[in-house]
């Protein structure tokens, strides 16, 4: 797929190329407040990682169809086939991996092997179909993982919103409201 060009839905579903289902989910009107912007993004992480999971991740968002944009200094490149080698060696400058998912842009700075951490702008979420794309994401990494992936307010990782479980469609919401 030509750098830039987003996702072709399949079977009609805007979330059929993240694999996940979008069944049994949330309603936007229940949860719309949690993405209301306050100056600050909303972090994904999988904590308690390794470079093999981080690995299956890189693996699974390739399989994905999502549009996938890596940068190394700054300038687009590829998306190294090691998960090893995304991270910046010593002295080198930040790395990101852009996805992009039902309208919705998920950056990776690959801080560190220990955590995967995903940033989204709240803004992006204006929907039900950005919604089930965060969601699908989430489970997307729970599943790689085979760990939990939590939304949470930027940088502060003790305060879960949703959580998605391995092998689980079903999303878990814990009420913060910003």
């Amino acid at each position: 797929m030509p750098k830039g060009t987003p996702p072709r839905p399949l079977n009609g579903n805007p979330l059929f190329f993240l694999g996940a289902p979008v069944s049994g989910s949330m309603n936007w009107e229940t949860v719309a407040h949690e993405f209301a912007f306050d100056g600050s993004w909303r972090d994904i992480y999988v904590f308690d990682t390794d470079i093999e999971a981080w690995q299956r991740v890189l693996d699974e968002l390739r399989r994905s169809r999502c549009d996938l944009v890596f940068r190394r200094a700054g300038e687009v490149s590829e998306l190294p086939v090691a998960a090893v080698d995304a991270f910046p060696a010593e002295g080198q400058a930040d790395q990101m991996l852009s996805i992009t998912f039902a309208g919705v842009l998920a950056n990776c700075h690959f801080f560190a092997r220990e955590e995967i951490e995903f940033d989204i702008d709240p803004r992006d979420v204006q929907g039900q179909v950005q919604l089930e794309g965060v969601f699908a994401f989430m489970r997307l990494l729970s599943d790689a993982t085979g760990k939990d992936a939590v939304l949470t307010p930027e940088n502060c990782r003790e305060i879960v919103v949703f959580r998605s479980l391995p092998g689980r469609s079903e999303i878990e919401y814990y009420e913060f409201g910003g």
